[in-house]
């Protein structure tokens, strides 16, 4: 089996990243996609300027920004993947 793409949720652990980290894997489970996607939470904070996040919470996915700033519903998130 091939290596899983990562979905990354990049912030410092306030309660938007946390709650954004939650619904990107719900949506992941929903979708049924638990084989294909690997859901992260990235905290370092000194590594965000290399990942080109400057606003959080940011939702990336196979190492692209899809969104910073706000928080994705599951459903968005389900057409992402």
């Amino acid at each position: 089996m091939s290596e899983k793409k990562l979905i990354q949720i990049v912030g410092k652990g306030c309660n938007k990243c946390e709650k954004q980290y939650e619904l990107a894997k719900k949506a992941v489970e929903e979708a049924g996609k638990t084989e294909i996607y690997e859901v992260e939470h990235f905290t370092d904070i000194s590594k965000f300027a290399d990942l080109d996040v400057f606003m959080t919470p940011a939702l990336r996915i196979d190492g692209k920004n899809v969104i910073e700033g706000r928080i994705l519903g599951i459903d968005k998130i389900k057409k992402l993947l």
